[in-house]
């Protein structure tokens, strides 16, 4: 049965005039200015669903921006008759494609996240230019102090020096460091990129001895040595990343995102008992009392969640503990040193005086 339809290549707006013919396997057609074509009929799709009096419009896979417009509502009826997939709309075929496609993106999306938020991170922090690092950790600690006052005095900035001299006297491969102490009434110490530790006085008041407050910066050093700052950072750029794609906005740059950063700053399970780790190792190896650490711990276990300055952005940051996750069991892995290892004082009493007195 041959009928006459029109046919539009999908290169040119001009339409022809051509004849079609169909044999239960091929739909075939050609005209004046149109060559002999031969579309399978398993390759067809139809773009709109058969109408009585309505155009008839067809396209193939192998030529998807063609068209073939038929009117002949016999022949219609005869070729949708014996190819059901021609009735319009979605066939099973079409809605397995859409379907693999879909999968498809979410592995792929997946696939992104996985290398963006996982593989990626820890072994980008490692190769960051220094520049970088000190840059976005200076921006980040303005962010956070807010206009906060950094607390100076000789004998406290000695003090300082001097523990952090102990902690180096056993651990050789301490990592350059900054410590800086802010006059907010927030309990926290936290580290951010480019090995910058930042303590609050309130920190300092809660502490009973210098011990403790060795434990706590020794395992913020860890934090430094893993890079755990800048591996959180290159995570947050993974999720602006995907953000982007998602949203079609562009993310933001880095000041915008300090709160966002604040977020992404609560470290991993991980990344958390490698600092835990790091801390243990280095106060065993320094002679310093790793109970100090337990005990401040402990103590802070229980003061979370009370007082404090909420609209600080060290606050933001949440407390100690609440950034940390399974402290019971990672309270537990805190030992005495071992037996015959001499405890040595983090600090003498005179400057542990001056240290907690360093913001007055």
């Amino acid at each position: 049965m041959v009928v006459s339809a029109t046919y539009f290549d999908g290169e040119s707006a001009r339409n022809r005039s051509v004849d079609v013919n169909e044999d239960g396997t091929n739909l075939t057609f050609s005209g004046t200015d149109t060559p002999y074509t031969s579309w399978s009929i398993k390759g067809l799709h139809a773009i709109d669903a058969p109408t009585p009096g309505q155009p008839y419009r067809l396209t193939h896979e192998d030529k998807s921006g063609a068209r073939l417009i038929i009117r002949d509502d016999v022949f219609i009826k005869t070729l949708v008759s014996r190819s059901s997939h021609l009735k319009g709309g979605y066939s099973s075929r079409d809605i397995a494609h859409i379907f693999g496609w879909t999968i498809g993106g979410l592995v792929a999306v997946a696939a992104l996240g996985y290398v963006a938020m996982v593989l990626l991170p820890d072994k980008v922090a490692h190769i960051l230019p220094e520049t970088w690092r000190n840059r976005v950790g200076s921006q980040m600690e303005a962010a956070m102090a807010e206009g906060a006052k950094l607390c100076h005095s000789p004998a406290g900035d000695a003090a300082l020096s001097a523990m952090i001299t102990n902690l180096a006297l056993g651990q050789p491969d301490l990592p350059a460091i900054s410590v800086h102490i802010y006059d907010i009434p927030v309990l926290n110490a936290f580290a951010v990129s480019g090995g910058k530790i930042i303590m609050t006085r309130e920190i300092l008041a809660k502490a009973d001895g210098p011990d403790e407050i060795a434990g706590v910066l020794a395992h913020e050093i860890g934090h430094v040595a893993h890079r755990h700052p800048e591996a959180q950072l290159v995570r947050l750029t993974g999720m602006q990343v995907l953000g982007s794609v998602f949203t079609g906005s562009n993310g933001g740059d880095m000041t915008t995102n300090i709160a966002f950063m604040a977020t992404v700053l609560r470290f991993t399970r991980e990344a958390e008992a490698e600092a835990d780790a790091y801390a243990r190792d280095t106060l065993v190896k320094s002679s310093i009392d790793p109970m100090g650490l337990k005990r401040f711990f402990e103590k802070i276990n229980k003061l979370e969640g009370g007082g404090g300055d909420k609209s600080s952005a060290f606050s933001k940051l949440g407390g100690i503990f609440s950034t940390h996750p399974g402290t019971e069991d990672r309270m537990k892995l805190i030992e005495p040193l071992p037996a015959g290892v001499v405890a040595k004082p983090s600090l003498t009493n005179e400057q542990w005086l001056a240290l907690k007195d360093i913001c007055k």
